[in-house]
């Protein structure tokens, strides 16, 4: 391992941190503020810092009919998770909302690849599908089909939904992160762009927002989206897809410890089983590699 793979195995480390701690800083911001009016200027700020990278780093602005047509989508889908994903907060914990949204996502993109993508689903497949079920079971906190249908429960489901929608969009395309993430927060901003002009209160509830406030938004829109998502891109480039991936293992269980310290939240013992569950089948689904076996062979015979 050369210095700038561990250059950049630590700058995954901190993109992951600062992924995570989006969740408890969202929730101190809808305790402040009107989750279509931070929405909007998150979206417009995200906009306003990936537009100029875009200039920096010489990526083009065009688009084929094709992927504006499918870039159009995700910014609709992608408006509607920041809409669950803010009002879902109010109903609940921000870790368990974090552990919800970034574990049922994938398991639901791999859902969504192998009954729509025509992918075959191996013996390991079918088990990580089972775990996904089993985990979601503890994550939802479901004793009977009735707490299923619970506000905070359909939100995050929804939000988790909209966002693996948004990855495999995110796929099809086969254009540069930076210009997906942009033109998908263009078109967010415009869908809230309305809330502008039809809310009420929003120059007092700015202007009655504290130092943490603007802290908050600070990091949920500049430091999450824009600097973590590009070291989370160029650390997959030089680290590999799987090595580089497996870092995405890191956000819920961060979410659940920065929720303690700044929230006071103490997870349940249904949601560290949760967690530990959805993330074996995350691995199993998305990013095993017989490689990550290989140290065992030498000293267990097969």
């Amino acid at each position: 391992m050369d210095r700038t793979q561990r250059m950049y195995i630590l700058a995954m480390f901190f993109a992951m941190s600062l992924w995570a701690i989006a969740w408890p800083c969202s929730k101190i911001l809808i305790q402040q503020s009107h989750p279509y009016l931070i929405a909007l200027m998150r979206f417009a700020l995200v906009s306003a810092c990936i537009l100029p990278l875009m200039l920096l780093f010489r990526v083009s602005f065009s688009l084929s009919k094709t992927q504006c047509f499918f870039v159009c989508i995700a910014g609709v889908l992608n408006a509607l998770y920041s809409l669950l994903f803010f009002q879902g907060l109010m109903f609940g914990d921000a870790g368990r909302a974090g552990v919800i949204s970034t574990t049922l996502s994938p398991i639901f993109g791999s859902l969504l690849s192998m009954f729509f993508g025509g992918m075959s689903i191996s013996m390991r497949e079918k088990f990580g599908l089972l775990l996904g079920f089993v985990s979601g079971i503890f994550l939802l906190h479901i004793q009977e089909f009735s707490s299923l249908l619970n506000p905070f429960n359909l939100f995050f489901i929804g939000a988790a939904f909209s966002w693996a929608l948004v990855t495999l969009l995110s796929k099809k395309v086969h254009i540069h992160p930076l210009k997906f993430n942009g033109y998908v927060s263009c078109i967010s901003t415009l869908l809230f762009l309305p809330y502008l002009f039809l809310g009420e209160g929003i120059e007092e509830s700015l202007r009655a927002a504290d130092s943490a406030f603007w802290v908050c938004f600070f990091i949920v829109s500049v430091l999450s989206v824009v600097v973590a998502t590009s070291i989370f891109y160029k650390g997959v480039e030089v680290l590999g897809v799987h090595k580089g991936g497996s870092f995405l293992l890191l956000v819920p269980v961060f979410a659940l410890i920065f929720s303690f310290f700044l929230l006071d939240e103490i997870p349940d013992i249904r949601t560290l089983v949760g967690c530990a569950l959805a993330l074996g089948a995350i691995y199993l689904l998305s990013l095993y590699n017989h490689s990550h076996i290989s140290w065992l062979k030498k000293y267990v015979r097969f």
